[in-house]
């Protein structure tokens, strides 16, 4: 059941055809469990590899080889991937490449350019992620096609990649000279999942780009909770627009925490698929994830579910619990919402939840996040 009372199925709807999801359990708590089978389709469709080979941008097919090797024709391409060093992958930077196909996928990789991760120690360049898609549409043969996916909700610079928001994903056409007719964005939202990182169920839905304005990268599951799926057909020659950096973009920070279910939170009683935790005696529920918190406000918002009896208290603290920003106590089901000012910089936050008193009782949290204002 996971997190709702959604059903779980073996598949997800895009543009109403049906598409099973990736059970390969390698990074499939992520947005793997439908971008993977999306890129698949595509490929099939387009007959991707029955020529010529396909280029794929970012390493990523490789890890999931059982979903290509029915298809052999899947297996005439060239990985282009300017870090991970594997047999047969070109460690070439994207913008120095200069050979053109008829079909290109990447797969979570273009919010990673020019952003400091996977190798780069650069700076960021928060609009490297556009000039790379500019780019992709460059390197396809005239009608040639690509599908890229990326990380969509809320725009956000994480360090690492940038979750593209709405204005940033449409200056695509907009700034950097894309023809309207040669791209077609679809978008889809992560509404539930297993709550364990072992091949999870999950359930996406194909929404509109409006039902993830409020997305946040990182909750309240790991990793992508909204993707946008962006397809590409050459009906040009080349686009050589180089725009300055737009001014208007309002990059929000990533969240401080986002879910209790993910890693470093510490739960002594552990919990099921659902996320219950059995709480029957006196003591922590859980705490964690001891993380730097900035001098500023942060606004906190927790839904705590109670089955059972049970005295809890609710805590932000630092230096190992002994400083305490800010406490709500409370017996039953409690929705929460604070706004926490932070007067000096912390090295070690956490939330701690405390049970005062022995009784039969289990806790869920399905929201958990700490974010900056």
């Amino acid at each position: 059941m996971g997190m709702t009372t959604l059903e779980k199925m073996n598949y997800f709807l895009f543009d109403r055809k049906p598409i099973a999801y990736n059970r390969i359990n390698y990074n499939n708590c992520s947005e793997r469990a439908v971008e993977i089978p999306i890129a698949v389709r595509f490929l099939l469709d387009s007959g991707a590899g029955t020529d010529a080979p396909y280029l794929e941008i970012g390493n990523v097919l490789s890890y999931y080889a059982p979903l290509l090797a029915p298809h052999p024709a899947l297996a005439n391409r060239q990985v282009l991937d300017k870090f991970e060093q594997c047999p047969g992958v070109l460690n070439v930077d994207l913008m120095d490449f200069a050979t053109k196909y008829s079909r290109i996928v990447s797969l979570s990789t273009v919010e990673h350019v020019g952003q400091h991760a996977y190798g780069e120690n650069k700076i960021g360049d928060r609009e490297a992620p556009l000039f790379a898609i500019q780019k992709i549409y460059n390197l396809l043969e005239p009608g040639g096609l690509a599908l890229i996916t990326v990380p969509f909700g809320k725009l956000m610079d994480l360090g690492w990649l940038i979750q593209f928001g709405d204005d940033y994903l449409n200056s695509l056409v907009d700034r950097f000279g894309l023809p309207p007719e040669a791209v077609t964005l679809s978008y889809f939202k992560k509404l539930d999942m297993d709550m364990h990182f072992e091949a999870p169920r999950q359930v996406w839905i194909q929404c509109g780009p409006e039902s993830l304005a409020e997305t946040t990268f990182d909750s309240p599951y790991v990793f992508a909770n909204g993707i946008a799926v962006i397809r590409l057909r050459k009906v040009s020659g080349d686009v050589d627009v180089r725009p300055q950096p737009a001014a208007h973009f309002r990059y929000h920070p990533p969240v401080a925490v986002g879910s209790l279910y993910a890693p470093p939170f510490i739960r002594p009683h552990g919990y099921d698929h659902d996320g219950w935790m059995p709480v029957d005696r006196a003591g922590y529920a859980f705490y964690g994830p001891y993380v730097p918190l900035a001098p500023q406000t942060y606004e906190l918002r927790a839904y705590v579910e109670v089955l059972g009896h049970g005295h809890f208290t609710l805590n932000v603290s630092t230096q190992s619990g002994s400083r305490t920003l800010w406490s709500h106590s409370f017996s039953q089901t409690a929705q929460i919402e604070a706004r926490i000012p932070v007067a000096a910089a912390a090295g070690d936050a956490e939330i701690r939840l405390y049970k005062h008193n022995d009784s039969p009782c289990r806790v869920r949290v399905p929201v958990l996040v700490l974010a900056p204002v």
